[in-house]
């Protein structure tokens, strides 16, 4: 009787590398060469290679990059990885089975990367191993924290006082990334070479020591009070917001590339193409226009190339790739090109709306808290673009109304960048109104959308103890999840020092 074949997903080939249930000691690649592997790499669940810097020796060199994986080595060009950028560092394709169509693995700058088929080498059999992997993700499924048996009698108002702790410590990290990057921008700006005049022909032999500035520059509050570096780190943070989880690190980079400076000394935030054909151009996701079938976006994509031509002549910055961004698996509302658009906005409202100082008056007035909620909402709320009322891509157009922020990404965006900003900037001002009002608001948030970790604490230490009724609730349990239960500090836990002791 013929064997029985599995439907394998490449989830569960995944699943066989990232455990390495294989022969390590006899691995070969198709050509022969003797593979080490020294580090699986990182499983990516976005867009992309399987797993992100793996470390692995083949033959007698140690390569550093990325691994895919399919059932068989055909499934690269089925999935035509060969003409995605975004594959350039892949140093090994592995596949399960051989075939009669083992076709060379070619990445898209050209180079060839070396094959290395399971099959021969799997510690067990196919059905064994996904057994194992069944029992594997049962396990992972029914994780708990130590303290989950144990905890029945913890009071509810411990909970809550040591969860509140909790959330203003994770209010504190963002603060302190935030310092940094202020004392960054504004050590900078005070150290920006500016030569002194002299009259003509004047010979200079010998330095003069009071020019040198000193090795560590003590910051005062005067370098820490110019306007345009707080508008550059609220601009930064929001751009981090607009990231969502997928695109953080892109907007961050974009935002450091394109500043606010450059923005300004072009005067390009008073007409909206101009700015998004900047932040698009620099993005590098402007669009060849051969490449469009819509006649709208054609006729936009081929304005904002006209504009972006000019502008990129004395551009001297980064420019992205458009194998930078991730589009998928992430909801078209979340869409880079769409956070782009929203973005050029909120570059208008920071450079000629004064938006720091606006939100730092909202939340510094007197006024009931629901009023001022509302006037800061109000002040990150985001009419779309006409083309982007309409449209999640270039060439994507949706009968469905487009909204450029949605309550949720505001949401994000006052944890995750106006209270911590708000925070720091009565720190170093010795604002104790700007801090006791900054509080309140935190307090009075509405909770965010459940994830996993969130559900995870619910279940296993609040047991209806407590309600996560605010987002500052919510940060707690994530600041005590992530710091503590998963770092095992259960003896520096209010928790854990009650249970375990």
């Amino acid at each position: 009787m013929a064997q029985r074949r599995f439907n394998i997903h490449e989830r569960f080939l995944r699943h066989i590398w990232s455990n390495q249930y294989l022969r390590r000691s006899d691995l070969k690649t198709t050509d022969g060469h003797a593979v080490q592997v020294i580090n699986v790499g990182t499983l990516n669940i976005d867009g992309g290679p399987d797993f992100r810097n793996a470390t692995i020796m083949i033959g007698a060199i140690t390569y550093c990059g990325d691994v895919e994986i399919h059932r068989t080595a055909i499934g690269w060009l089925h999935h035509q990885h060969q003409d995605d950028p975004r594959y350039n560092k892949v140093i090994l394709h592995v596949v399960l089975e051989r075939t009669n169509d083992l076709v060379p693995t070619t990445v898209f700058s050209g180079r060839q990367v070396p094959v290395l088929i399971l099959e021969p080498f799997l510690a067990e059999s196919i059905r064994s191993l996904w057994q194992k992997a069944v029992l594997d993700e049962r396990a992972r499924l029914t994780e708990s924290i130590k303290c989950f048996r144990l905890n029945r009698d913890v009071g509810p108002n411990l909970l809550k006082s040591w969860i509140r702790k909790l959330a203003v410590e994770r209010l504190e990290l963002k603060l302190r990334r935030f310092d940094e990057r202020l004392r960054e921008l504004a050590l900078v700006a005070v150290l920006s070479v500016r030569e002194r005049g002299r009259p003509y022909g004047t010979v200079r032999i010998q330095g003069n020591a009071d020019d040198i500035p000193p090795p560590h520059r003590e910051l005062t509050q005067k370098d820490l009070s110019r306007r345009e570096i707080w508008e550059q780190v609220l601009y930064e943070g929001l751009m981090e917001c607009l990231g969502y989880s997928k695109n953080q690190e892109s907007f961050v980079r974009l935002a450091r590339a394109v500043t606010l400076q450059e923005l300004r000394r072009r005067q390009v935030h008073n007409d909206s193409l101009r700015t998004q054909a900047f932040l698009f151009g620099a993005a590098g996701l402007l669009p060849k226009i051969r490449s469009l079938r819509e006649k709208p976006s054609k006729v936009f994509v081929r304005r904002l190339a006209k504009e972006w031509r000019e502008l990129k002549k004395t551009y001297r910055s980064a420019i992205l790739h458009s194998a930078d961004w991730q589009f998928f698996p992430t909801r078209p509302f979340n869409f880079p090109t769409l956070r782009l658009a929203a973005a050029s906005v909120l570059v208008e409202r920071i450079l000629a709306e004064d938006l720091f100082r606006r939100i730092i008056e909202h939340v510094k007035s007197p006024r009931e808290l629901p009023e001022k909620l509302t006037d800061l909402y109000a002040l990150l709320s985001l009419e779309p673009l006409e083309f982007w009322s309409n449209h999640y891509r270039f060439d994507q157009p949706t009968t469905k109304s487009v909204r450029a922020l949605g309550a949720e990404r505001i949401n994000d965006m006052m944890v995750n960048t106006i209270i911590p900003l708000c925070l720091l900037y009565a720190r170093i001002f010795r604002d104790k109104e700007v801090r006791e009002q900054a509080l309140t608001i935190y307090d009075s948030l509405p909770p965010a959308v459940e994830n996993s970790i969130t559900r995870l604490m619910n279940r296993q230490l609040l047991k209806g103890r407590m309600a996560l009724d605010s987002v500052s609730a919510q940060q707690g349990v994530i600041q005590l999840y992530k710091f503590y239960c998963s770092e095992d500090r259960c003896l520096e836990c209010e928790v854990g020092r009650l249970v375990f002791t």
